[in-house]
């Protein structure tokens, strides 16, 4: 058991902190002895070359000093210059005196929650009740919100800048600003999302924001698939029965090798939806002299009328069965509102990245083109499915109305550091189809740094998440608060079985937000959420990209980068959902879409 050697002076010190250096320095401590910290840093021209510094958080430090044993005795903990300075002129006396104390080799209960500051304009919130944090929107962005514009708004940034909390205001703004009934036959607002658990969501703050009961009633939350499959559903009588993209691949690669066909399921699924069905084509002269954005592999014209025949048959037999891709339900709705004409006033659109053209195509027929008609937020960078979008090429003009928030509120700059290369090179395509990038973008809140947390076994990685977030909790977290996610259900399930043999409650990510329990998912789950301790577990070389998504890919080197992307964005996803802390384990090698060591470490 690590022991650590500390100053008779130096408690007496300590506890004149402030509570949130003294957070910050017993997680540099615990971390360090964990082996999750680099060596101590040295000091230029100290007067012991032996004098260490510990470092503790942007702006402070501790000073280590040798002793007798060949250990190490911490000091003092001041500002990082006034730090440096001491450390500069300390020498060690011959043998001092000091207490050994033992520390286990686990994170000890912190004295108060994981602390975070930020500017004057939002600690007061930060102080505050979690739940009303999450819909508290930055002061700066009052005026997207309750702006007056021409057309259609886009608003992009990165992680934390706000983007769904201004979506929720702005729905709210535009509800309350409606003086006069709409037209026949259309409703008010319509604030849309890629998927359940966020909508669900979006429609629980809205709840909060919006007292009002007449107000609420003209905000309509419901996801994209929901809105198409009702409109269809309205004109035919009958719900569709959409099929996931996964169970048509593998149909498809079944049917693709009976019939000798040189192509991947998932490659033909993927032309399908993100060249044919994203651009309407209903003629193959029109595929076969295309430009196949954003599809790497090249397919010479002869072998371009093998895939479209190949895709007709295979898509006729969905038909003839009853069944739909979502996309192509999206396609039938925006067909039946182009006859039918607009069915809302004002359209918002939260997590935009992740839609596909036809459901584009289906929001552009849903509201009419005029002033206040679309507002969309999204950030491409946080994409998870592959659908590349050019709104100009949809009917939705937002040129001089494109708004893009740089500074973050809602993440610390120490997880956004630590986060951004798990993205890798590759540049992101916008919603206006040009290179999206996060240069310049940075955060207002100040923490601790993310831990990153190696382990030899499944048992200690499991051990270990239960002692952290024990420690989250004896903080004064609630655990409603705090999120743990691992990439697939059995991951989850392991994690649900360690915090209940510990005594600690868990629920569903998607449960409701009066149930005080710690929230267990897959990384999907925690698209759009927020919480203010995540732990990311399960993050091995093995287990993340997991086997079975890369074997999707056929060996379809096409397929297979875009699978790597989008892992990466997800686990991009996952770890700034963080707005105090984040915890990251794996067991055995890394995996490889960890960003190397920078300060959290294994």
């Amino acid at each position: 058991m690590p022991q650590l050697a500390i100053a008779p002076a130096f408690l007496n010190d300590f506890s004149q902190l402030d509570t949130r250096v003294q957070a910050a320095a017993l997680t540099a401590v615990q971390a360090y002895l964990a082996g999750d910290r680099p060596h101590l840093g040295s000091v230029d021209d100290a007067a012991d070359a032996r004098v260490r510094m510990l470092p503790i958080g942007p702006e402070w430090a501790g000073v280590v000093a040798p002793t007798p044993e060949d250990g190490y005795c911490l000091i003092t903990i001041r500002p990082h210059d006034e730090a440096l300075a001491f450390a500069r002129r300390f020498r060690p006396g011959p043998v001092p005196v000091i207490d050994i104390v033992d520390v286990p080799h686990h994170p000890a209960p912190l004295p108060a929650a994981p602390a975070v500051v930020g500017p004057v304009e939002i600690a007061r919130h930060l102080r505050g009740p979690f739940d009303q944090w999450q819909i508290t929107l930055h002061p700066d962005q009052r005026r997207l919100a309750e702006g007056r514009f021409a057309g259609s708004v886009q608003v992009t940034g990165g992680p934390g800048t706000g983007k769904t909390v201004l979506a929720l205001h702005r729905a709210a703004h535009l509800a309350a600003a409606l003086t006069a009934r709409p037209r026949r036959g259309t409703r008010p607002v319509l604030l849309t999302t890629y998927n359940r658990l966020l909508a669900q969501t979006l429609s629980s703050h809205l709840d909060r924001i919006v007292p009002d009961p007449d107000v609420r009633s003209r905000i309509e939350v419901v996801t994209i698939d929901g809105l198409a499959r009702a409109i269809v559903q309205e004109h035919s009588g009958m719900a569709p029965d959409a099929l996931a993209k996964e169970v048509i691949a593998e149909r498809w690669r079944d049917a693709a090798r009976a019939d000798g066909i040189p192509y991947s399921g998932r490659f033909l699924v993927d032309e399908w939806e993100q060249v044919i069905l994203a651009r309407g084509f209903t003629d193959p002269a029109d595929y076969i002299r295309c430009e196949r954005s954003g599809r790497v592999l090249h397919l010479a014209p002869e072998h371009r009328r093998l895939v479209w025949d190949t895709v007709r048959r295979y898509t006729g037999a969905m038909r003839v069965a009853g069944e739909w891709s979502f996309p192509q339900v999206a396609e039938e709705a925006a067909r039946i509102l182009r006859r039918s004409g607009p069915r809302y006033a004002h359209i918002v659109v939260d997590e935009a990245q992740d839609l596909h053209p036809a459901q584009w195509r289906l929001l552009r027929a849903a509201v009419a083109e005029g002033p206040d008609d679309l507002f969309i937020a999204g950030d491409p960078h946080q994409r998870i499915y592959d659908s590349r979008v050019s709104l100009a090429s949809l009917g939705i003009q937002v040129r001089g109305r494109g708004h893009r928030l740089r500074v973050g509120y809602r993440i610390t700059q120490e997880t956004l550091n630590w986060a951004l290369p798990i993205l890798g090179r590759v540049p992101a395509v916008g919603l206006d189809d040009n290179a999206d990038t996060l240069a310049g973008y940075r955060s207002l809140l100040r923490g601790p740094r993310p831990v990153v947390r190696g382990c030899s076994s499944r048992h200690e990685e499991m051990a270990a998440l239960g002692e952290w977030v024990r420690t989250w909790l004896e903080a004064g977290v609630a655990p409603s608060s705090i999120a743990v996610a691992g990439r697939n259900r059995w991951v989850v399930r392991d994690v649900a079985k360690e915090l209940l043999a510990r005594g600690i409650r868990t629920a569903p990510v998607d449960a409701e937000d009066d149930i005080d329990a710690v929230r267990v998912g897959t990384m999907h789950k925690l698209k759009g959420q927020e919480y203010r301790c995540v732990a990311v577990v399960g993050v091995g070389e093995s287990q993340v990209p997991p086997r079975a998504a890369t074997d999707a890919a056929e060996g379809d080197p096409v397929a297979l980068e875009q699978i790597r992307q989008q892992e990466r964005n997800l686990l991009f996803v996952a770890c700034t959902r963080a707005r105090d802390a984040l915890y990251v384990s794996h067991v055995g090698a890394r995996s490889r879409l960890l960003p190397p060591d920078a300060g959290a470490a294994d």
